[in-house]
């Protein structure tokens, strides 16, 4: 009796540990780090609202926060499906030079799980757009629909990254749609505050995917995917990295000279070095011997990101509490 109840625990246990373990699959397979950029810019277009009119819903920004971030993972999961049916992700891992973990072949999830968890985080993270939209205005239906779109067409159907437009779409959706969409939420009005301040979190996703686009270059080249590293070559594609750096802190000084952000928001100069540190391996050239350093370039700004997001909201609020 003894035995079968310690054969029953340990069934119970390995049971359990299956569980937390298929769990944090999911979670891994999600590309956490990469939803930094729906919280980035949902975050500075609700921050906008507190700082401009003095308003801010913590209740509809915590919605707004879990939808947009439900998206862009189911996002994710659609375009690693696509990416593993085209094979060009199997040939780039095969190659040895991953910049992130893949759902399918690194973590041995099914792959019409995958594809299907994708859309139904799409249709959980719409029925929030949807009660957004009732509660506040139905132009949040309406940037939602955009959103979704462009999410969706960025992996399938028009497969907007294979022609050229992948980071373009990337750019708009994940930083002055979102933005603007999250500052409406707490409004109900159009500013265009959080298009420009948004245009900050949307030039750091296109530096992550020129990175993305650099490491992947010859897979891409393989698999007819235009990238604009392989379209421009590792320069090229350098200087225009130089140029995104660039612009993301003069947005942030033109935000602040014409009042949309506090002067305080100027402290985030402080980190241009080291941003326009992680361009370098782009404009020196190849891909294979400075993967590490092609990566660094792909992770880097995720974490630039946040920073500069601290500090914005933080002197946001000191600007508030110290007229």
């Amino acid at each position: 009796m003894d035995a079968g109840r310690a054969d029953e625990g340990e069934r119970s246990n390995k049971s359990r540990r299956n569980v937390i373990e298929t769990m944090r699959k999911w979670f891994v397979a999600t590309s956490p780090s990469t939803l930094t950029s729906a919280f980035s810019s949902v975050t500075l277009g609700a921050i906008l609202s507190f700082y401009l009119l003095g308003k801010i819903n913590i209740p509809f920004y915590i919605l707004t926060a879990m939808g947009i971030m439900m998206a862009q993972a189911g996002v994710n999961l659609i375009h690693d499906y696509s990416e593993f049916k085209t094979g060009l992700d199997i040939v780039h891992i095969s190659q040895g030079l991953p910049h992130r973990i893949h759902p399918i072949i690194n973590l041995g999830l099914n792959p019409a799980s995958v594809k299907r968890s994708g859309y139904l985080l799409l249709i959980a993270a719409g029925l929030i757009g949807i009660y957004l939209a009732v509660e506040t205005t139905w132009i949040i239906l309406l940037i939602a629909i955009i959103g979704f779109s462009l999410g969706v067409l960025y992996s399938e159907g028009l497969r907007l990254h294979y022609k050229g437009a992948g980071e373009a779409v990337a750019l708009i959706s994940m930083g002055p749609l979102v933005a603007l969409g999250s500052f409406m939420v707490q409004t109900n009005s159009f500013s265009w505050a959080p298009v420009l301040v948004g245009l900050v979190n949307g030039l750091f996703t296109l530096i992550i995917l020129l990175g993305s686009g650099a490491i992947e270059i010859e897979a891409s080249r393989k698999f007819g995917k235009k990238t604009i590293a392989l379209m421009l070559g590792l320069r090229r594609t350098g200087y225009l990295a130089v140029a995104a750096v660039a612009f993301i802190y003069i947005i942030i000084a033109i935000s602040v000279y014409l009042g949309f952000l506090p002067y305080l928001s100027l402290a985030s100069l402080l980190v241009l070095p080291f941003s326009a540190r992680l361009v370098i391996p782009l404009i020196k050239g190849g891909s294979q011997d400075k993967w590490r350093e092609l990566k660094a370039l792909w992770a880097g700004p995720f974490n630039h990101r946040v920073v500069i997001l601290t500090i914005i909201v933080a002197s946001i609020i000191i600007a508030r509490l110290i007229p």
